[in-house]
């Protein structure tokens, strides 16, 4: 019985990325050291409109601002086949010591965007190359802002699926806990939701000398926080997950004086549409206590977030079971648990099928993960990255 992975095909794959990944390592290393924010990404757009000119396919921008769209082949047989790649940097300084560390001050790939640029456009190349050998349809697009700016659901807003909406979606994130040349997954939930939230606590300022003339929102501050603590260790079932957190904290002018005014962020981050819903109650309804006991007005301002990114059973399965074909058994490793982070591919995944990966990208030259100011990668991840999803997207259009 022949395997998933279609030997003939596969092995043609194998050829291209061989061919292209210094290119496609090239691209990582120039992204990085040009970063650029959510919506600001114009110098990346550009590369890849170059790189898709170069290949002969044509795309679509404006997208959520800096967005792009391709299409391969879209006269094709079979199910069109969505690849998602997201393009922003994080506000961070960088202090890898790379040579292709930032040249922008302030402003990093800390979280392997660069990568997962060069990986949607090596998956675009690797497709556009087998011509005729490729008789499916494919959708590669380029996403801004996911870094909590809603880049995806802009895109979605600005029409990126009016014309053409894939039946399946294909996401993937890099991930430096596991090793180089690995793909993870989880058969549940891969990536929580999250809400930020903030919180405006109205008091009466005066003087510290005369507490019992005002009314202390740094109080009613420190009961909230303290309270809101107590959600997740006794309303969220032990076995469940959740994370409460506040982040900042602004309040105050001086050490002898009551503020009028505290504001708190933070965020709640869920697995579980239920108990994103009984969290967000729940802090409701204690800064109507607190506020209460301590004479203070409490707002509470929910904004909007992402859902969990949670993948469709039967094509995670197809393509786990592939991945295992190409790499090894071993090669394929389930995680032992969903990540608490969180991923606007949700926004993807919550209209179309989808299955969501994590590519094994662990650096073994430093201690280091997502978000952190010497951040780096394993740079085999894109060729591992590039192999994976493109025979799944020769596999996936195939199916019916």
């Amino acid at each position: 019985m022949p395997s998933r992975a279609t030997s003939d095909i596969a092995t043609k794959i194998d050829v291209i990325i061989d061919e292209i990944t210094d290119k496609l390592i090239d691209i990582r290393r120039d992204l990085h050291r040009h970063p650029e924010l959510g919506f600001e990404e114009t110098r990346t757009s550009g590369k890849i409109q170059n790189h898709l000119d170069e290949l002969g396919l044509s795309y679509r921008t404006g997208y959520g601002k800096t967005g792009v769209s391709t299409m391969i082949n879209p006269d094709g047989a079979g199910r069109l086949i969505g690849v998602r790649g997201d393009i922003d940097a994080l506000p961070i300084t960088e202090e890898s010591g790379l040579p292709f560390a930032s040249e922008t001050p302030g402003v990093m790939h800390a979280c392997g965007h660069d990568a997962h640029t060069a990986i949607a456009l090596g998956v675009a190349t690797v497709l556009a190359k087998l011509g005729d050998d490729f008789t499916g349809r494919a959708m590669v697009i380029f996403q801004p802002a996911e870094e909590g700016l809603g880049g995806a659901r802009s895109m979605i807003s600005d029409g990126v699926f009016d014309e053409n909406k894939p039946d399946v979606m294909l996401g993937y994130h890099n991930w430096p806990l596991i090793p180089g040349g690995s793909i993870g997954w989880h058969p549940e939930v891969s990536f929580a939701s999250s809400d930020p939230f903030d919180v405006h606590i109205k008091g009466l300022s005066g003087h510290g000398a005369h507490p019992h003339l005002a009314i202390d929102p740094i109080v009613a501050a420190a009961n909230f926080i303290s309270q809101i603590q107590a959600i997740v260790s006794r309303e969220v079932a032990p076995l469940s997950s959740a994370v409460v957190t506040i982040g900042k904290i602004e309040g105050g002018t001086a050490r002898n004086q009551i503020p009028d005014r505290v504001t708190l962020q933070g965020a709640i981050r869920t697995h579980s549409e239920d108990i994103r819903t009984a969290t967000k109650d729940a802090i409701l309804r204690i800064a109507q206590g607190v506020g209460t006991a301590t004479k203070t007005e409490i707002n509470v301002e929910f904004l909007q977030g992402v859902g969990v990114v949670k993948s469709d059973p039967v094509i995670l399965n197809e393509v786990v079971n592939l991945s295992r074909d190409l790499l090894g058994e071993n090669k394929v490793i389930c995680l032992p648990q969903g990540s608490m982070g969180s991923e606007d591919f949700a926004e993807f995944s919550s209209l179309i099928p989808s299955a969501h990966l994590r590519i094994g990208s662990k650096a073994t030259d430093r201690n280091t993960m997502l978000h952190r100011s010497n951040f780096d990668l394993d740079e085999t991840c894109i060729a591992t990255a590039v192999r994976v999803i493109a025979n799944a997207v020769v596999h996936l259009s195939k199916q019916v």
